[in-house]
């Protein structure tokens, strides 16, 4: 049977993938929000009753036949583990980005779920499915399709950037305005240079 290892960042030659969060993450404080892009994400349909997570490894129920197994092994001989045991499974690494993020305060700016009640899937920012776990502490990690994951990346940063002591600035100061001239015979004219222009 193929375990279509094409699918498997892990086994792609070296400098040949990259994250679609590079980008947006590239000046983020690592200890606000971190890129786990190659975390293992394998997807799982089948009895999820035969599935026995490993050490390293954490298992996330969607339905009773669908869920995402997390791990710190390589996905790819993860997938052909699982499939001896008679569930379908895939690499999803590829499919899947992830992002820490530190701080219950802002995850309660992302999403509604109960962060008593993770791990869990459900909306980020209003719109994005997410799979969202907690680990130790206020640290939180939120897995969402690649193709998205550049604009919630910069959603997290700016929800982030609005609260006090994070550390996290996303944006540049805005450059602030030209100062009006102090001699008010000059403010005058250009004023008047710049409205009625088409009447001089």
């Amino acid at each position: 049977m193929s375990l279509l290892d094409f699918l498997s960042p892990s086994r792609c030659a070296p400098g040949t993938t990259t994250s679609p969060l590079r980008r947006a993450l590239a000046d983020a404080d690592p200890t606000a929000v971190q890129d786990l892009w190659l975390d293992g994400k394998v997807e799982i349909r089948g009895d999820l009753d035969l599935v026995v997570p490993g050490t390293r490894e954490e298992l996330v129920r969607l339905t009773p036949r669908r869920g995402f197994l997390f791990t710190e092994d390589d996905p790819a001989e993860v997938v052909a583990r699982l499939r001896e045991v008679g569930v379908l499974a895939y690499d999803a690494t590829g499919t899947l980005a992830g992002i820490a993020i530190e701080g219950e305060q802002l995850m309660r700016r992302l999403t509604d779920l109960d962060l008593d009640e993770l791990p869990a899937a459900g909306p980020l920012l209003s719109r994005v499915t997410a799979i969202v776990l907690r680990d130790e502490g206020e640290r939180f990690r939120v897995y969402v399709p690649q193709e998205l994951a550049h604009d919630v990346a910069v959603a997290v940063l700016d929800a982030a950037a609005g609260l006090p002591n994070t550390g996290v600035r996303l944006k540049p100061d805005p450059i602030p305005p030209p100062q009006a001239p102090s001699n008010p015979g000059v403010r005058t004219l250009l004023w008047c240079q710049g409205q009625c222009g088409d009447l001089l």
